[in-house]
């Protein structure tokens, strides 16, 4: 499905051509994210994201970017992760070098003003603002901290107002130094690609700077021996949560195991938190469940907006949930639905362009090689009951819990009760 090639330069060339469409989306993913900061730089990687769209010396303004982009009738964007930051657009097939010399551009001669970044300081702390004024998002950022502590996978990915007003140019150009090298990257054409693809990329991508690359510091885990608990007060209609432990890294085979435990519990509208929590109770609108994983470490979370004068119930709920799969094995019929839910995900997130190039992107800049979709799908099918029986075990113990609640709530303690039953 996909062709992978190294340039000159050391950058990874990845395309995926698709010639029944007429559009194309150009990625350029990186290995830089917010854990390879310090405190002093949290929010960083972020802000040059930002940055990045705010012109370049062949584009030299924000504007400029924008009127090109929209004069082919394209879309663009960015997003910075812990460990990945990516940069797209997509456009119609015709207008993949136009689509190529913009986040070339972009990545390699940015202008970083001090204007300008005097200037996106302003709007960066008011984004920040936003998600800190929208529960849902924000309960994710606090459980992470919770879980991961003060270390850079427990740090906002933006960071905070004061580290953000802090930032310099001359912080800006360190860090790209430090991680925008060619051989931290990958370029990704997904779409219908034209015969001379390679030359394109070369054309455009080949005179990137070379610069160093830097690596992050190791996550150090601590040993949990209680349930860990964090009230968040915020004078709310709804109470937002995040019932938690530490999962598995990006090389572990458990993840495996963990993303169908995660199907079965809440993924559509049959799975069990879904029943249980909203259909036969009532006491949710929203409610799930996601494994995540990082290069060293990983999370298996339990989400919900929940009712106020519900919410012990529903977390008795929730947690009786997860101590089911550890008591008993799932049915053949559920294992075999979840492992259908994935495929059928897989099948309908591969026709678009975007979801293959960030897939594509960020695989490779993480793992230096790109696992396929038939490779998860035979790993996921070797899976049996036992196997999620043995893993719900180690998982769901009163010890390993981790909850982040936000909402009018004073006291933490009925919280901790309910989790050390």
């Amino acid at each position: 499905m996909h062709k992978i090639k190294t340039l000159s330069n050391g950058l990874t060339l990845i395309t995926v051509n698709l010639p029944h469409l007429d559009s194309v989306t150009t990625l350029v993913a990186v290995g830089a994210g917010s854990r390879y900061e310090t405190k002093k730089t949290n929010g960083i990687s972020h802000f040059l994201e930002h940055m990045f769209f705010k012109g370049s010396k062949k584009y030299p303004s924000a504007e400029q970017i924008a009127i090109i982009v929209d004069g082919i009738g394209a879309v663009n964007n960015a997003a910075t992760d812990k460990e990945v930051t990516y940069y797209w657009i997509k456009s119609a097939a015709k207008h993949i070098k136009t689509s190529s010399d913009i986040l070339s551009s972009m990545v390699k001669e940015s202008l970083l003003s001090e204007e300008e970044i005097d200037r996106e300081k302003g709007v960066i702390i008011e984004e920040l603002r936003m998600v800190r004024d929208v529960p849902y998002k924000r309960v994710w950022e606090l459980y992470e901290r919770l879980q991961y502590g003060d270390q850079p996978l427990g740090w906002d990915i933006g960071g905070e107002e004061k580290t953000v007003n802090a930032v310099t140019h001359e912080d800006m150009v360190l860090y790209i130094d430090s991680l925008y090298s060619p051989k931290n990257m990958a370029l990704v054409y997904v779409g219908n690609l034209p015969k001379d693809i390679d030359k394109i990329a070369q054309r455009y991508f080949l005179d990137l700077p070379k610069r160093s690359e830097h690596k992050f510091k190791p996550y150090e885990k601590v040993k949990q021996t209680k349930p860990k608990v964090n009230v968040f007060y915020k004078d709310t209609d709804q109470a937002n949560l995040v019932l938690g432990m530490e999962g598995f890294d990006r090389y572990d085979r458990k993840r495996y195991i963990a993303k169908i435990l995660a199907v079965v519990l809440g993924e559509g509208m049959s799975s069990r938190l879904f029943i249980q929590v909203r259909e036969r109770r009532g006491l949710a609108y929203n409610v799930g469940a996601h494994h995540g994983s990082y290069k060293d470490t990983g999370a298996f979370m339990v989400y919900g907006g929940l009712k106020l004068e519900k919410i012990y119930e529903a977390l008795e709920v929730i947690k009786a949930e997860l101590e089911r799969l550890a008591a008993e094995k799932v049915t053949d019929d559920e294992l075999q639905k979840a492992k259908e839910i994935i495929r059928g995900r897989i099948a309908l997130q591969s026709e678009s362009t975007n979801f293959l190039a960030e897939y594509f992107g960020t695989s490779f800049v993480l793992d230096r090689k790109i696992e396929t979709f038939e490779e998860i799908l035979e790993k996921i099918d070797k899976i049996t009951k036992e196997d999620l029986q043995n893993l719900a075990k180690d998982l769901f113990q009163k010890q390993n819990y981790n909850l982040q609640v936000i909402g009018p709530f004073k006291s933490s303690g009925k919280f901790e009760n309910i989790l050390q039953k």
